[in-house]
C-alpha cells in the first residue's frame, strides 16, 4: 500500500498517521491488490475534514467527510470506501459469473455444472436423424394469416431461416423454412 497524507491548516502526527494506516489496512485487505492512497486532512475553524482517494488497477474510489473530531472524520471516511469496494467487488464477482471464467478448464467445469439437464428422448422419423444439444426457445410471434408465396416473400426480407404462418385460404398453421440449398421449403400439418 502505498500511503501519502497531506495536512491542510494541520500538522500531521505519528498517531494520526499510524491511526489512518490501520484503518486503511481493512481496505487493503478487502481489495486484495496494490493500492494507491492520498489523504487530504484539514482543518477549518471547527470544521474537521478527510479526504480519502484510494486508486487500485480496476478502480477509483474517493470519499470526503467533515465532523468535529478528525479521527470520526477518517473512520466514517473509510467506512464509505469500504462500501464503495464491497459494491465493487461484488460487481466484478457477478460479471466473472455472467460472462464466465478466465481459463478454458473453468469455464467448461461451470459450463458443465450449469447445464440442465434434459431426459433423453427418442428421435421420431428416420434413424439417421439425430436430436443435438438442448431446446432453446426462442421468441414468441403472432402468426400471420398469408399465403405461401407470400410467406417465402417475407422469409427473403428478413434474416430469419424459419417463419409460422397460417395459411389464408384453409386456415392451418404452416412453416416455411430456408434450406442449406439456399430454396424454401413448406410443412403443411396432416389432421
Amino acid at each position: 500500500m502505498q500511503l501519502e497524507i497531506t495536512g491542510r491548516h494541520v500538522e500531521i502526527t505519528p498517531a494520526l498517521r499510524e491511526f489512518a494506516e490501520e484503518k486503511l489496512h481493512k481496505l487493503e485487505r478487502l481489495l486484495d491488490e496494490p493500492l494507491e492512497i492520498h489523504v487530504v486532512l484539514s482543518i477549518e475553524k471547527h470544521r474537521q475534514m478527510a479526504e480519502i482517494q484510494v486508486k487500485c488497477r480496476s478502480a477509483v474510489f474517493a470519499g470526503a467527510e467533515e465532523t468535529a473530531d478528525l479521527y470520526a472524520s477518517i473512520g466514517e471516511v473509510v467506512d464509505k470506501l469500504e462500501a464503495q469496494a464491497r459494491r465493487h467487488k461484488e460487481k466484478l464477482r457477478t460479471r466473472r459469473v455472467k460472462h464466465g471464467p478466465r481459463s478454458p478448464e473453468a469455464a467448461a467445469e461451470m459450463e458443465a455444472e450449469a447445464a440442465p439437464r434434459a431426459p433423453h428422448v427418442e428421435p421420431e422419423g428416420p434413424p439417421e436423424i439425430e436430436a443435438r444439444g438442448f431446446l432453446v426457445r426462442g421468441r414468441g410471434y403472432r402468426v400471420k394469416p398469408l399465403s405461401p408465396e407470400d410467406a417465402v416473400l417475407e422469409l427473403e426480407s428478413t434474416n430469419e431461416d424459419v417463419l409460422v404462418f397460417r395459411d389464408a385460404e384453409t386456415d392451418r398453421v404452416n412453416v416455411v423454412y430456408r434450406r442449406k440449398d439456399g430454396n424454401f421449403a413448406l410443412v403443411e400439418p396432416e389432421f
